[in-house]
């Protein structure tokens, strides 16, 4: 069922983009079609970081100690390591894939379920992926830019990307034994250690830029354009809790 879905989502994402957003290569960039629905979401986004997500995760990050947040963290990124797996062999990148396997195995067996990134201390270093990148490995144009209610800037093919991620999550049946509050609270936990972690960026983006959508969109594209070059060198900006 997950792998149908998976279909579906994909020739979407190529329809979608080949008939919506294929005038996006004869447009200079910013290709920013939806503008008015952008900034809208924008400054949603923004309210809910100035009155929300902004004070808890200072809080957060500066009265919880680090050996309670770091663990956390540790356990979040281990479960994404299955979903990297995928997303390495779909994208023939077999060398990746093997550096996801041997940490998901490390970790959670050595670094106790995660908790410790004993991997990392050995210098098998994580590497980001999602289905973004596999869409573009397929040669799937970026397409139009988007800013996500609550999840923030992206771009059309960036969007489905993280609906198939979520589909084909392969760490489902690892997690279906956790209690879904406990689940929640490591997600919440991850999006307050990701501010805290980037404050200074987001903050002069958000806050003292004259016009904090442009200056969103255009840290977005930028990072986003050297993620493309460098194939994964460069963390694109994803302020609410991706990695």
């Amino acid at each position: 069922m997950r792998l149908i879905l998976c279909v579906i989502v994909f020739l979407a994402a190529v329809l979608l983009n080949s008939a919506i957003f294929a005038q996006g290569f004869f447009e200079q960039e910013p290709y920013d079609p939806i503008e008015n629905i952008n900034r809208t979401t924008h400054e949603f986004n923004k309210g809910l970081d100035r009155y929300a997500i902004r004070p808890t995760s200072n809080v957060y990050g500066s009265y919880v100690p680090e050996l309670i947040r770091i663990p956390i963290s540790n356990f979040r990124g281990n479960l994404n390591e299955p979903k990297r797996f995928i997303n390495h062999i779909f994208q023939r990148d077999f060398s990746s894939a093997g550096t996801d396997l041997s940490r998901f195995i490390i970790n959670s067996t050595l670094g106790i379920g995660g908790l410790i990134d004993v991997a990392s201390m050995w210098d098998i270093d994580p590497r980001s992926t999602g289905f973004d990148e596999t869409f573009r490995s397929f040669n799937i144009p970026q397409g139009a830019y988007v800013e996500l209610p609550l999840f923030g800037p992206n771009s059309a093919r960036g969007s489905f990307g993280l609906i198939t991620d979520y589909v084909l999550n392969p760490s489902k049946p690892i997690t279906a034994g956790i209690d879904g509050v406990v689940m929640l609270g490591v997600e919440m936990a991850n999006v307050f250690q990701r501010r805290y972690e980037f404050a200074p960026m987001i903050d002069a983006t958000l806050y003292n830029s004259a016009d904090s959508y442009s200056a969103t969109r255009n840290v977005f594209l930028q990072t986003k354009k050297e993620f493309d070059i460098d194939d994964n060198e460069v963390e694109v900006f994803d302020p609410y809790g991706e990695d």
